[in-house]
């Protein structure tokens, strides 16, 4: 092909005919010899987006998967998980590929392995999602303090705050933000708070799910608020580490488990590297496996009936203060080795796009950190964006965060969606040159005018100007402020009556008995 147009081109440019004829005959040469160039026949790629993506799974040799999967059995087989909940212990007494020693359950290697290879064989029918719409989550909704909007300062989450909290959740709707109260109200009963916080999610935001609980008198009122909003119910089964299957998530889900009266469980632990696991990241997770495997090896056997799965983890800790450090440089790795093992168990390609911080108010750190591990996870794969709106890990709910946290996962979002290189954009763009390089500029042209806005993001409450050009503006802080009182006033949303009684009489029954 490039032969053929130096052919072409040699001849005229040798008889100086070129030189003679009008410019516009020659930019109208230059640019059916470019539309050559790159014709389907000469380009057979044209028409690709350019994605750039962190191939996780060529990133971690198989042969450590492996090899970390057997020293983990061998561990099931010599240490075994500790269950002290009798029900339990019942439930697989005489387990020929159980043996229990005083509370200690060691696990034959062969039921591990036909368990993975039955997980295996179930989500190998489950597509990989591509880069979906955007859908922005507040993850564990365990707060207890709001930073207020007015003056900045942290303050308890009472009643009031957790209605306004919700009410703005669900005003950004249209934002791709999913979720309900961001957390328990502190000035009522220690007892009753999951449950009120479960009423006013389901009354205020259309995307509530089911409140999270702390015993099984709780979660029996918000299972039937579930019920009444026609969603599935689940419990989520904690393994303390070090091996150990036992403690509150595990003694609030048996009663449910008993009854068959849940749709699923889920099993995973969190580790802690140095504290309740060893300092080694091999060795966190290897710790890991075992007790998320064994875990749910052990409750599957037990409740064979009922739908199950499990997701292995490990985990920074800051030593010092005793607690995960998410958002830190380690953990953001973490979870990225933690995405190819659980490939390997089973599950679909994620991406852990995490907007947890350690920062304790709307600061730089929080910034940092919620940028820099959620970017990773855009990378990696596709997700929710989690944690938005949410500081000190989980603690504190800010709206203003929220609708910081909104820009950056579309910024995010854009990165995902990459840059097309199509052979009509080719085709357009040479139309485009011989249109407007005499003019000097491509601003009015009706190629620019028709796609500007659908290939470049415009940013909402960042600032792309120069400072020569820079007009004083609210900053972004003002900005966010601004968009949370124009949402409030917009928001109109109230669950239909006939649900709304049926829940608040769960919440009379529950206030009346468990007081």
């Amino acid at each position: 092909m490039r032969d053929y147009i130096i052919f072409l081109w040699k001849p005229l440019e040798q008889r100086r005919i070129i030189h003679g004829v009008s410019r516009d005959i020659r930019l109208f040469f230059y640019a059916f010899t470019i539309r050559l160039i790159f014709s389907p026949l000469a380009l057979s790629y044209m028409g690709f987006v350019f994605k750039p993506k962190l191939n996780i799974e060529s990133l971690v040799p198989r042969g450590l998967l492996d090899f970390m999967h057997e020293k983990a059995l061998t561990i099931l087989e010599e240490v075994g998980i500790k269950v002290a909940n009798k029900t339990l212990l019942r439930r697989i007494e005489g387990h020929e590929r159980f043996k229990i020693e005083e509370g200690w359950i060691r696990i034959r290697s062969d039921l591990i392995e036909d368990l993975i290879a039955e997980n295996r064989q179930k989500q190998k029918y489950r597509q990989c999602k591509e880069d979906e719409e955007l859908f922005i989550s507040l993850g564990y909704p365990g707060c207890s303090w709001i930073i207020d909007v007015e003056t900045g300062h942290v303050e308890p989450l009472t009643t009031s705050r957790l209605i306004d909290a919700t009410k703005f959740i669900d005003s950004l709707h249209d934002y791709g933000v999913r979720g309900g109260a961001p957390g328990a109200p502190v000035d009522v009963h220690p007892r009753l708070r999951r449950i009120l916080q479960c009423l006013i999610g389901y009354t205020f935001s259309r995307s509530a799910g089911p409140a999270p609980f702390e015993s099984y008198e709780e979660a029996f009122y918000i299972k039937r608020m579930a019920e009444v909003m026609e969603q599935p119910f689940g419990v989520d089964i904690y393994v303390v580490s070090p091996l150990r299957l036992e403690g509150i998530s595990l003694d609030r889900a048996v009663p449910f488990l008993e009854k068959k009266d849940c749709a699923w469980f889920s099993v995973s632990s969190m580790p802690l590297a140095g504290f309740t696991a060893p300092v080694y990241p091999i060795g966190a997770f290897i710790q890991g496996i075992c007790e998320s495997v064994g875990g749910y090896a052990i409750l599957h056997e037990a409740y064979p009936d009922i739908s199950a799965s499990f997701s292995i983890g490990a985990y920074h800790c800051d030593i010092r203060h005793g607690n995960i450090v998410f958002g830190s440089p380690e953990q953001t790795l973490m979870d990225l080795f933690g995405v190819a093992l659980n490939m390997f168990y089973g599950k679909t390609l994620y991406g852990v796009r995490s907007f947890r911080t350690m920062a304790k108010n709307i600061d730089l750190e929080a910034q940092i950190e919620k940028v820099s591990s959620a970017t990773v996870g855009v990378l990696t794969g596709p997700g929710a964006f989690i944690h938005a709106g949410l500081l000190s890990v989980d603690e504190i709910f800010s709206p203003i965060q929220l609708v910081i946290d909104c820009e950056l996962a579309r910024y995010l979002m854009r990165l995902t969606k990459g840059l097309e290189f199509t052979e009509e954009e080719i085709n357009l763009s040479i139309d485009a040159i011989l249109r407007c390089a005499k003019k000097g500029h491509y601003l009015m042209d009706k190629t620019t005018l028709l796609d500007y806005r659908r290939i470049y993001w415009i940013p909402e409450i960042l600032d792309y100007s120069l400072f020569h050009t820079h007009r004083p503006s609210p900053d972004i802080i003002e900005k966010a402020k601004k968009i949370y009182k124009e949402k409030m006033k917009e928001h109109e949303y109230v669950l239909e009556e006939t649900k709304r009684k049926k829940l608040e009489e769960i919440h009379k029954e529950a206030e009346k008995n468990l007081l």
